[in-house]
């Protein structure tokens, strides 16, 4: 493995392993959360749990309109169910990246062609949700100074600055390590730059795939849709487990603490963003107004239906499509 992925792995591991003591430290304020989940309404809970299973149609819809070739339907949608799996085992999405990729190849797509499909419908997701992060700024600006300026006092301890400052300042000192002792700074900073310059050319290219996508209405349609739906349909998950634990927010307000925590959180390379999404979500609710017990509540409930409940029935679907050679 090469040492700038062990860097990554530790990085996204460290992350993990800082908000575990976090969580630890602050037990009470964890307790308090589940208790609070525990009571939480049935109904709206509803709407959470279907919402996630349109996700991975909206998933399979995504990719098909970057594909140069329609696979069938019904293993493409296994397919990203499978993918979910895989993704919260490995750092910065990489998980559902290999298994799109192995998929389309047997498929009799060239790899190439593989991940040039993969990555056309990962750079549509993150155009996609940045356009949506600066609409929401720029249509509800009133919204972002009631979550930035209206910060409740919690009912329980919070993690404060210090904490994430801790976990900014430990990354630039494994970095500064990294360099200093792994290898010489000059030799690294010209593979980086090799680097950045081959993932231009790459950028370049899959910009090209791209406004060919766009001229095909049906394959653009389907790839601009499916990215288009999902952070919305992850937004109305919390949104649901937030008024299922009896607490109002205006549903504009989720979508704009969706949307901005989670493209902070695709800088952290940890599995499925677990950890730094989960803090800063929590963070972003109680700055809405939610109290701590309720803003780890809903937390909770958020990844219990996205991850935790789905991961074994997940898991079985990747064995049954290794075991069967389609993946």
């Amino acid at each position: 493995m090469a040492r700038s992925s062990v860097f990554t792995w530790l990085l996204g591991a460290g992350v993990a392993v800082a908000v575990v003591v976090l969580g630890i430290a602050h037990r009470a304020t964890v307790d308090a959360g589940g208790d609070s989940l525990a009571g939480a309404d049935a109904e709206w809970l509803v709407p959470a749990v279907l919402a996630t299973g349109v996700m991975w149609i909206a998933g399979t819809v995504s990719l098909l309109g970057s594909v140069p070739v329609r696979p069938p339907l019904g293993r493409l949608f296994a397919v990203q169910f499978a993918a979910s799996f895989a993704n919260h085992l490995l750092p910065a999405g990489s998980g559902a990246i290999a298994v799109n990729v192995r998929f389309l190849q047997r498929h009799g797509i060239s790899r190439g062609a593989a991940v040039g499909a993969v990555g056309l419908n990962s750079l549509a997701t993150g155009i996609t949700h940045l356009a949506l992060l600066a609409g929401a700024l720029a249509i509800a600006p009133s919204t972002l100074g009631r979550v930035h300026g209206r910060v409740p006092r919690p009912a329980g301890p919070l993690p404060h600055a210090g904490t994430g400052a801790a976990l900014v300042i430990g990354a630039l000192g494994a970095l500064a390590v990294f360099l200093v002792t792994v290898r010489p700074a000059r030799r690294w900073l010209a593979r980086r730059v090799t680097r950045a310059r081959s993932a231009m050319t790459k950028l370049a290219r899959e910009m090209k795939e791209l406004k060919a996508v766009l001229r095909h209405p049906g394959r653009g349609a389907a790839l601009w849709l499916g990215s288009l739906v999902l952070p919305f349909l992850h937004a109305l998950i919390l949104f649901s487990v937030v008024r299922s634990l009896r607490v109002s927010i205006p549903i504009g307000t989720i979508i704009l603490i969706y949307l901005g925590v989670s493209a902070l959180a695709a800088l952290i390379p940890s599995p499925g963003a677990i950890g730094g999404l989960d803090v800063a979500l929590v963070a972003g609710l109680a700055a809405a107004g939610a109290t701590s017990a309720v803003a780890v509540g809903a937390v909770l409930g958020y990844r219990m239906i996205t991850v935790w409940v789905p991961l074994l029935p997940a898991a079985c679907t990747f064995a049954v499509l290794v075991r069967r050679r389609i993946i």
